[in-house]
């Protein structure tokens, strides 16, 4: 069905249950251009947002962005750094 839900095949086999950490912020990946990328966060409460370098969010603001992952300056002066998830790695361990 166009713009439906997918069929029963696709929601089996295209969605992995317990991979992604749903109760903390999790970088779910980093797109653009090397001098222009911006990254995608998902926040616990399952909203996915677009930031990009400099701008400000309610855990710190990023100071880099590359496919390595994101650096966000912390409120306090700290950094911090958030890898990308693990897409295509496979299922967790058991």
């Amino acid at each position: 069905a166009l713009g439906g839900a997918p069929n029963a095949f696709v929601a089996e086999h295209a969605t992995i249950t317990d991979v992604m950490p749903l109760d903390r912020i999790a970088l779910v990946g980093v797109a653009g251009p090397e001098d222009r990328m911006h990254a995608y966060l998902r926040f616990p409460e399952g909203e996915i947002r677009r930031i990009d370098l400099d701008q400000p969010t309610p855990l710190g603001t990023p100071i880099e962005i590359s496919p390595s992952g994101v650096v966000l300056q912390l409120a306090n002066g700290n950094a911090t750094f958030l890898p990308p998830f693990p897409f295509g790695m496979g299922p967790p361990p058991a």
